[in-house]
């Protein structure tokens, strides 16, 4: 995630056909204090039925990827996965090839775990796409408090 800098805006909707990191915004500080869960959302993310799809999603503070504090200090969050099928309706046809979904997770313990401040705005988020030749569209990263 070297290189990566808050003033590269991320440009949605996105296809995810290679690694692509992400500056995400963290809610206020005055809504983390209180004691509630960071959830990372990615939202919209629109896969094809009929394909075997797969990402990892990684968190860094944006401090250490710019001062390069590199790859050991990014923590891995999870992982997103569709697998294929295919429904059919009465008419025999397939009820559209795309679904479009969301994935969450609670990223708290692992901001800690990773020394993201309280004062910290910013954390990068890495996806890192596990298959070839999908079709993967994603439109939008954010993180709320739940």
């Amino acid at each position: 995630m070297a290189g990566i800098s808050s003033s590269t805006p991320a440009i949605f909707p996105m296809s995810l056909y290679k690694p692509v990191a992400v500056v995400v915004a963290r809610p206020a500080k005055k809504e983390r204090e209180k004691e509630e869960e960071e959830v990372l959302v990615i939202e919209g993310i629109e896969v094809k039925r009929d394909e075997f799809v797969k990402f990892d999603v990684f968190i860094n503070d944006e401090d250490e990827v710019v001062t390069g504090g590199g790859a050991e200090r990014t923590e891995r969050a999870g992982s997103f996965v569709s697998v294929p099928h295919k429904h059919r309706n009465r008419d025999g046809d397939d009820g559209g090839m795309v679904k479009k979904t969301q994935l969450r997770m609670g990223i708290s313990e692992l901001l800690e775990a990773l020394g993201v401040e309280d004062d910290d705005e910013d954390v990068v988020v890495k996806l890192v796409p596990r298959c070839d030749n999908v079709h993967v569209t994603i439109s939008g990263i954010k993180i709320e408090m739940e």
